[in-house]
């Protein structure tokens, strides 16, 4: 199969211990749908990040075995929390997993919520506040960079203050692509402008997302930042069962997932549950708005039957 180079496939890191009910959960389910999603032709697969909030399986140590059992995929996180990690220990976890895939990663990251006190309990659980994640989040990408790529940094002031790091390994990407998320967030888009090498959103509207992107040019423009090459990522939750029975199974999804249903989710995010036509008009809007890499995640407990149906009654109707 011709490489689908707009396309990616999310993990369902968190969804194995959802359904697992505290039995073992299927980890291999993992290793199944990357391995799957290498052969069909997907561009990427992701994971997604909570530690406390939304127990899943940990991102890095999951990445770090994508890396090794897949060969040419990309690997990404969508998205990591970086707030809730020291920025030097995050920069050598990366660049290591990126060694390990012969510079394979993407680093997608986001500054979460703070509107449940499940958000605020899992920051002060590695002692951060939360209301200081947009500002650590900020703090930690330029450092990032720095240690994949210079020699003796240090950081003076700020939450991360250190002398004189040299980070080994270096990655193998000459830099780890940040991508980073928002929503209609005015921090936030402009956090994109001025720091992203590509965008992520699961806004619930194509207007949406044009209004989001026109702000993201008008605060390039101001930074005086070519952002022409600037990835446009959409993040997509779907179902493809028959409408009565995607939205069941849907919802259930959401519920587990977030503790919330699915007609409160589904204004916050974009969902689209129901028959592949659904999905491919969804897909076909977005792309004529701009957006021009998805990453789908399968609302639904049977993961590798819906991987399957998408590729085989999605994928054709979007080139």
């Amino acid at each position: 199969m011709q490489p689908l180079s707009s396309m990616g496939v999310l993990l369902p890191t968190r969804g194995v211990l959802v359904y697992a009910k505290g039995a073992k959960p299927r980890v291999e389910l993992n290793w199944q749908m990357a391995e799957t999603a290498e052969r069909t032709g997907y561009d990427s697969v992701w994971v997604g990040d909570s530690i406390t909030s939304k127990p899943r399986l940990e991102p890095l140590a999951v990445m770090a075995a994508l890396a090794a059992r897949t060969h040419r995929v990309k690997i990404g996180t969508a998205v990591m929390l970086i707030a809730l990690r020291h920025p030097v220990h995050l920069a050598h976890a990366i660049a290591t997993i990126d060694n390990i895939s012969n510079g394979r990663i993407v680093l997608g990251v986001g500054a979460g919520r703070s509107n449940n006190q499940m958000f605020v309990d899992e920051h002060a659980a590695v002692g951060v506040p939360i209301t200081e994640r947009a500002a650590r989040m900020e703090e930690s990408i330029d450092i990032l960079r720095k240690l994949w790529s210079l020699d003796n940094v240090s950081n003076p002031s700020g939450f991360y203050p250190f002398t004189g790091v040299t980070l080994e390994p270096r990655p193998v990407q000459q830099q780890v692509p940040i991508w980073i998320s928002s929503n209609w967030v005015q921090r936030g888009l402009r956090r994109v402008a001025a720091q992203g090498d590509g965008w992520i959103t699961n806004v619930p509207s194509t207007e949406l997302f044009t209004q989001c992107w026109r702000k993201i040019e008008d605060k390039a423009g101001e930074l005086d930042r070519d952002i022409g090459d600037m990835r446009r990522c959409l993040y997509i939750s779907v179902n493809l069962n028959e409408d009565a029975e995607a939205l069941s199974d849907g919802d259930q999804f959401m519920r587990a997932y977030y503790s919330t249903p699915y007609e409160v989710i589904s204004k916050q995010l974009l969902c689209v549950f129901g028959p592949a036509q659904k999905c491919i008009d969804t897909i076909l809007r977005y792309k004529e708005a701009g957006a021009d890499y998805f990453i789908v995640r399968f609302a639904s407990p049977n993961q590798m039957e819906q991987l399957d149906k998408f590729t085989e009654s999605v994928i054709p109707s979007l080139d």
